[in-house]
């Protein structure tokens, strides 16, 4: 039986590194530069809506990994969480995959995708999306065979933190560098409260339907947007402000004089603060280990060298206490002091 044409897909010309629609012989230009997955695959959604219609039912070896990936574009991808993030995956393994037939998804693909990705943590992440495509595909429409999905092994938990200097050098330098001032407030969130960057970003002086916000007369940050839904492993549990951070929120607010965001560049929401991030790091004489994702992970730490039960400190990071104690009481044993003279 001959195989099916191969569907829409993306492809980067390596001539201008603009992200191109690759259909048959066509290449439509999206006009998207190579660092722009997330527009490139919406640019491929509408023209796949307009264009493109998936095979139903079939063998593995007829249907390709991109008509899988195209489904899952098009039916379940409004109904999940993360999606800019699930687009950037999908672009990936279209580009690398997408032309293949599901039958060729083995052990071997798998590792080749993960050399080619370069970060296992990534890789996983994507292959993740992967098979969630190609087990929905097979639960609307049915394969002939269901693929093994074989996975990088997770991670090992992330052990750089600030300490104390570190953080006050890392908040003088966003104050005395031009356009990072904005960043003391990032730092100082993310520090007293291990809100996660995208949460910290979205954070309003009252309550919407788009992210969490301040509560300055309960003294409660609800880090979950107004009917907000979120998966089981980005909890955004309510935290308690501890007194420090509630007095520079209070002088915050009273310096917005009305404007939504906590976290703004000129009123303006911040989208992505990593150029800044990366200027102020080197002001302060840090390394690039040094993250915005550090600043939760210094919170968690700091909760575990100052011996807060890990139920306390799980919940006012929206972990489980196994994830908390796997994560954190490793990293500083100097917190275990008095276990150690217990005897």
């Amino acid at each position: 039986m001959p195989r099916h044409a191969k569907p829409p897909r993306l492809w980067l010309r390596t001539t201008n590194k603009v992200w191109y629609i690759k259909h048959g012989a066509e290449r439509i230009s999206t006009g998207c530069a190579e660092h722009d997955v997330e527009r490139a695959t919406r640019a491929l959604e509408s023209y796949l809506a307009a264009q493109y219609q998936p095979p139903g039912a079939g063998r593995a070896d007829q249907i390709t990994i991109a008509d899988t990936l195209i489904v899952y574009l098009q039916e379940r991808l409004d109904r999940l969480k993360g999606q800019a993030k699930a687009r950037s995956e999908i672009a990936r393994l279209n580009a690398f995959m997408g032309e293949r037939p599901v039958a060729d998804i083995r052990g071997g693909l798998c590792r080749d995708y993960a050399r080619h990705r370069g970060t296992e943590a990534g890789a996983r992440r994507d292959l993740e999306t992967l098979r969630a495509a190609v087990r929905y595909y097979h639960a609307e429409y049915g394969l002939s065979v269901l693929p093994t999905i074989t996975l990088p092994g997770k991670s090992l938990p992330r052990e750089r933190y600030l300490t104390r200097k570190e953080a006050a050098t890392l908040i003088r330098a966003a104050r005395a560098t031009d356009k990072c001032d904005h960043l003391v407030r990032l730092i100082l969130i993310g520090i007293y409260t291990g809100t996660r960057l995208s949460a910290m970003l979205n954070l309003q002086w009252r309550a919407n339907t788009m992210g969490g916000w301040v509560d300055l007369d309960t003294g409660i940050m609800h880090r979950k947007a107004s009917g907000e839904r979120v998966s089981h492993n980005k909890r955004k549990t309510p935290v308690r402000i501890p007194a420090r951070l509630m007095r520079f929120l209070r002088a915050w607010k009273k310096a917005d004089q009305g404007l939504p965001y906590v976290i703004h560049y000129r009123g303006a929401p911040i989208v992505k603060p990593h150029k800044a991030f990366r200027t102020i790091r080197a002001a302060a004489g840090l390394g690039e280990d040094v993250t915005p994702h550090v600043l939760r992970h210094t919170r968690g730490t700091w909760l575990a060298q100052a011996g807060v039960p890990s139920g306390q400190a799980a919940a006012s990071l929206g972990l489980t206490e196994q994830e908390y104690e796997r994560t954190y009481l490793h990293n500083d044993p100097s917190f275990q002091g008095a276990a150690a003279d217990a005897y």
